[in-house]
């Protein structure tokens, strides 16, 4: 599997703008110009993307690059190209989930939040996306640049026949009630455009609630139980399209 996405760049900050994880054939490895030919029309997108993951927020280096440092302060040039990334950290996770059904096709890989930070969720930083959804949804001026940082959750399109929900379990209504709508509006969008909708969840919390309070588990968030999750997303894909699954 190859993984290849766009970084940008804005205020001193990094953020992944678009991201798409390629399962290659036997013995095949392509470059990004194939990728890009890949989904450069709707029709060529629509034949290739499979479906799409959402996550919360990416962690990514570029190949050849320092996973353990700041991009910023490393020589990197490639902002807003196109380029090949590290299959790392929670991506190595999809790869083995889904490459038994995935061969020669495309996933691709959304964030609530494009932001490239590894303390994304503390409190300081999701009051401030708090406050930027808030000004979001009335048209007014965002903190963070509204199309490089956020989804537009009411018009996005997820490509593909499945959409699998892997944001985590940390989105809460009461403290952070535009992150809640914001997150819920992308999911109501997917299940009204007939999307298979996918996540796995905590077995005890039930299905229903995983639903209601928008909790769609992420190994690399909940260390806890990460082995649980990691078996259940693969169990989730050994059929195609995925399924819904819980773990223990």
């Amino acid at each position: 599997m190859q993984y290849f996405g766009t970084i940008e760049t804005k205020y001193d900050e990094i953020f992944l703008t678009q991201s798409y994880m390629y399962f290659n054939r036997e013995d095949e490895e392509i470059t990004v110009k194939e990728l890009k030919e890949k989904i450069k029309t709707a029709k060529d997108r629509k034949n290739n993307i499979i479906g799409t993951v959402f996550l919360y927020s990416p962690m990514v280096t570029p190949v050849g690059f320092d996973s353990n440092k700041y991009l910023l302060e490393q020589d990197f040039d490639d902002f807003g190209k196109m380029i090949e990334l590290k299959a790392e950290t929670y991506i190595t996770v999809f790869k083995q989930a889904m490459r038994a059904n995935c061969e020669g096709k495309i996933v691709e890989i959304r964030n609530l939040f494009n932001l490239i930070e590894k303390s994304i969720d503390i409190p300081v930083l999701l009051e401030k996306f708090n406050n930027d959804l808030e000004s979001y949804n009335s048209f007014q001026t965002t903190q963070f640049d509204r199309d490089i940082m956020y989804l537009d959750a009411a018009n996005l399109i997820p490509s593909g026949k499945f959409v699998f929900f892997c944001w985590g379990d940390k989105i809460k209504e009461k403290e952070f009630p535009y992150i809640n709508d914001y997150a819920k509006t992308l999911y109501e969008n997917s299940v009204k455009l007939g999307k298979k909708v996918v996540f796995v969840y905590k077995k005890e919390k039930t299905q229903q609630g995983a639903v209601d309070y928008l909790q769609f588990s992420n190994p690399m968030q909940n260390h806890k139980y990460k082995n649980s999750i990691i078996t259940s997303i693969k169990k989730a894909f050994e059929e195609f399209p995925p399924s819904i699954t819980p773990y223990e």
